[in-house]
């Protein structure tokens, strides 16, 4: 500022001169010239402090837009955090979702996605299925949740413990591992399993070693260990305990194999020798201070899963209905949030679209209609988990997972995908769609005529209930 008021003053003194020279009577061109240079020199001054203050304008401006840049990118940044952080969330229900049905399956039908059950237990009346146990965690350290079946309520030979590995991408359901449930997770990857029987000549029960292998994704195995004791048996099909092998002399030699194709056990006497040094050097070696995972199993009950499918399908909705108005009018929502929409969905008919509701056949009160001017559009069932019908034409704003009578027969479907629905393989018209085959998933059929919906039908829905 203080360099701007001193060009200012110059300029002052120099019209001053001018006009003292033209007082004297100097000549015209000196006057002139003077008045010229002055002039000149002014105007150089004005352009000099309008340059000034252009450029101190637009660094103002630059800062402006460096801050709004700066705030920009920084919502852009919380924006695909969130968005991530969304996908994510949906990615892991989804996979929750797929394990709901398998185990819907397991208690509802009593069979594997893949294999078959020993039920002679449960039909017998030695325990329920209940008494089985299940686990959902990231056990082979993936990034992936996988599921842990352990049934045990069998005879011997049926006990088994699986780990199932679900891909939505893929949509793949894998099975990783398979051995008797008696295991150790460990995070390093390892599972130790125990033998269902000792069939050894030593108190240590035999183990069996099993990595996780990424590129595979499945477990294998790398190592079996059993034990025979001088006191158990000082002889092995005519053959005398090696004593010259058990270096510390505590009486117990091993068998150690170290490949993956391990033979049935403890079939040869020269596999015995190894001392007791020798298996920790071993086994520390594989194990590395590996620490031993902790597992919350749960009963393998619909308890125990009953949250998996709905919040899987209410993301899905809460996605679906982001560009909606008119969420608060669609009975299908109804069946994600009420335990007995039909209840619901007559209230909400009823009390603000003033539908009639009767029941027309006194000998069935599971039956009601709901119409409007006479005109029967709703019907609703109380049978089983209940099903309700919306025909004829719409009304108001009301829809069924955002479709409706009138909607196009490829509009409906797009709606529909968008809340997790795909062509049911159990259904026995062309358009019937579900969300899923497990407990607390959907069912919805639809008719159409030249392309429009007519008549629409939705309930909820498992392909393994009674």
């Amino acid at each position: 500022m203080k360099k701007r008021s001193l060009k200012i003053g110059t300029a002052t003194l120099l019209c001053v001169g001018a006009m003292f020279f033209a007082g004297c009577g100097v000549k015209d061109d000196v006057v002139k010239g003077s008045e010229t240079a002055g002039e000149i020199q002014e105007e150089q001054i004005l352009e000099e402090n309008k340059a000034e203050n252009s450029d101190e304008a637009d660094a103002h401006v630059l800062k402006e837009e460096d801050v709004v840049d700066d705030t920009d990118v920084e919502n852009e940044v919380d924006s695909d955090k969130k968005n991530a952080e969304k996908a994510q969330e949906l990615y892991e229900a989804q996979i929750r979702h797929y394990y709901s049905g398998v185990l819907s399956q397991i208690i509802g039908v009593r069979q594997l996605p893949d294999g078959e059950l020993d039920t002679s237990s449960l039909d017998a009346g030695f325990g329920e299925m209940r008494d089985n146990h299940f686990a959902v965690t990231d056990i082979d350290g993936d990034g992936r949740e996988e599921l842990i079946v352990c049934y045990a309520n069998a005879i011997m030979a049926g006990m088994m413990e699986i780990i199932y590995d679900y891909d939505p991408v893929l949509g793949k359901l894998k099975r990783e591992f398979t051995q008797f449930p008696a295991l150790t997770y460990y995070d390093n990857g390892i599972i130790k399993a125990e033998a269902s029987h000792n069939h050894s000549r030593g108190e240590f029960w035999p183990i069996t070693l099993f990595r996780y292998e990424p590129k595979r994704d499945s477990y294998e195995q790398i190592g079996y260990a059993c034990a025979w004791d001088k006191a158990i048996s000082d002889s092995y099909e005519g053959q005398p305990f090696p004593d010259e092998l058990d270096v510390d002399g505590d009486g117990t030699i091993y068998c150690i194999q170290t490949d993956t194709s391990v033979k049935d056990a403890f079939e040869w006497y020269e596999d015995y020798k190894y001392d007791q040094a020798d298996f920790e050097e071993w086994y520390n070696g594989l194990m590395k201070g590996a620490e031993e995972i902790s597992i919350e199993y749960q009963p393998m009950e619909y308890e125990s899963f009953a949250a998996f499918t709905p919040a899987y399908l209410k993301l899905l909705a809460d996605e679906a209905g982001k560009e909606r108005l008119d969420t608060d009018s669609d009975l299908g929502l109804l069946i994600l949030n009420e335990d007995y929409y039909l209840d619901a969905a007559k209230t909400l008919l009823s009390e603000k679209y003033n539908v009639e509701l009767d029941q027309p056949e006194p000998d069935f009160e599971e039956y009601t209609v709901g119409t409007i001017s006479g005109r029967e559009i709703f019907t609703f069932t109380a049978l089983d988990s209940g099903d309700l019908s919306y025909s004829g034409e719409k009304v108001g704003d009301v829809t069924i997972f955002g479709i409706y009578p009138g909607i196009s027969e490829n509009g409906a479907w797009e709606k529909l995908k968008a809340y997790g629905f795909y062509a049911s393989p159990y259904g026995e018209v062309e358009n019937c769609l579900i969300t899923g085959e497990g407990f607390g998933n959907v069912s919805i059929w639809f008719s159409a005529e030249d392309g429009i919906v007519t008549d629409i039908t939705v309930r909820p829905f498992c392909a393994f209930a009674g």
